[in-house]
């Protein structure tokens, strides 16, 4: 099951032949897929198939042994780390466990990237800060210490650092991992909202029933390759792909 090609005008990321070994293993076998603007795209595979390395080569942490990645049709694996300064601004990374600096506040926290690669202001930085904590529902806690907040409110404070930038990519590293479902539904309703003003997306995660509540397509990741990739539509239409046995629990 594979979803046909879009225009180019249509793809923000694209991965061709991607191959990545780590020692004598070969994880990455030719990673081949695209994202398109405004989707989010969930990407799926079992614990060692290499997605975490699939979204730290987007902002250049971690660079392929062959094949490219490409940003809005350009190349990104040759970039030196002054290059992907601009990379790093248009691509967000929202980290499993929020990433957050435990020395500085909630404040300090958002207002860091601003102040490091902005212009703005500390009035406009404040205006900021203070209308994502309340979109977020995180209003009062700018002097909070991360380490004095709840599992669920780091996960959200480090999705509002990571989107403060107003990047045209998300980068999802499992964010609802852990979490109850009252955080959990907090951040699907970001994560849509965000979706809403035509940010891009690859979400990825064991969590099914967020993957289908915010995910427009899901991709598996097994064996080295993307194998099939398909709307929750086309998955319910054909039970026997290993997408849906995947979804299923059953072996692929």
């Amino acid at each position: 099951m594979t979803a046909p090609m879009t225009n180019n005008s249509e793809i923000v990321a694209e991965f061709k032949d991607f191959r990545k070994s780590f020692g004598s293993k070969e994880v990455h076998k030719g990673v081949s897929f695209q994202l398109k603007k405004g989707e989010c795209l969930g990407l799926l595979g079992g614990s060692g198939q290499g997605k975490s390395v699939i979204l730290r080569s987007l902002i250049g942490l971690e660079k392929p042994d062959s094949g490219q990645v490409l940003i809005e049709g350009q190349d990104i694996v040759p970039m030196n780390e002054e290059q992907l300064i601009e990379i790093r601004k248009k691509v967000a990374y929202v980290f499993q466990n929020g990433a957050l600096f435990d020395s500085m506040s909630v404040y300090e926290n958002l207002a860091y990237p601003l102040r490091a690669h902005t212009n703005m202001q500390e009035d406009e930085i404040r205006q900021r800060i203070r209308e994502l904590l309340a979109e977020f529902g995180l209003s009062g806690n700018e002097q909070v210490s991360p380490a004095a907040l709840s599992g669920g409110m780091q996960k959200r404070v480090g999705l509002a650092r990571s989107i403060i930038m107003q990047p045209k990519i998300v980068l999802y590293d499992e964010p609802t991992a852990g979490l109850d479902p009252y955080n959990t539904i907090r951040i699907q309703e970001m994560i849509l909202r965000l979706k809403a003003k035509g940010v891009s997306a690859i979400f990825v995660t064991h969590d099914m029933p967020s993957a289908f509540a915010v995910c427009d397509r899901i991709a598996l990741l097994f064996e080295g390759r993307i194998q099939a990739v398909g709307t929750r539509e086309q998955l319910e239409q054909q039970p026997d792909s290993k997408l849906t046995r995947f979804v299923r629990g059953l072996e692929v």
